[in-house]
C-alpha cells in the first residue's frame, strides 16, 4: 500500500477493538482511535485529523447504536463506514444497508477487512 490510510475503530467490546486495531495495524494502516459509544465517535471526529474510513460496530453501548452513529456521520462528514456485526438479521442489515454498503460479519479475517476498507476507498 502505498498510503498509509488512517481508521476510526468503533467498537464497545475492549477485546474486539484491540483486535481490530492490531490488525489494522498489521496491515499497514493508521489507527487513530477506538471508541467505545456512537456519541465518542461523534465527538472525536470534532478533532482533526479526520480518518479515511470508520470501522463501526453496529450494537454499540450509549444512546445511539452504530447505526445511528453512521447516518449522523455521513451527514456531516464524507468519510466512508464500513459496518462490523455479530448480527445476521436480515432486518438489521437492510437498515444498516441504508446507511453504507459495506459491512463485515464478525469474527473476521485481517485480509477480509483489506479488502472491505480498499472497497469502501475506492468509492
Amino acid at each position: 500500500m502505498s498510503k498509509t490510510h488512517s481508521v476510526l475503530v468503533v467498537e464497545d467490546d475492549g477485546l474486539i477493538a484491540m483486535h481490530l486495531s492490531e490488525m489494522l495495524e498489521h496491515a499497514g494502516y493508521t489507527v487513530l482511535s477506538a471508541e467505545f459509544t456512537g456519541e465518542h465517535a461523534l465527538a472525536r471526529l470534532e478533532n482533526p485529523p479526520l480518518p479515511d474510513v470508520i470501522i463501526m460496530d453496529i450494537g454499540l453501548s450509549g444512546k445511539m447504536d452504530g447505526i445511528q452513529a453512521a447516518r449522523q456521520i455521513r451527514t456531516k462528514y464524507d468519510i466512508p463506514v464500513i459496518f462490523l456485526t455479530a448480527y445476521s438479521s436480515e432486518v438489521r442489515i437492510a437498515e444498516a444497508k441504508e446507511v453504507s454498503s459495506f459491512y463485515l460479519f464478525k469474527p473476521c479475517l485481517e485480509n477480509d477487512l483489506e479488502t472491505a476498507i480498499e472497497r469502501a476507498l475506492s468509492h
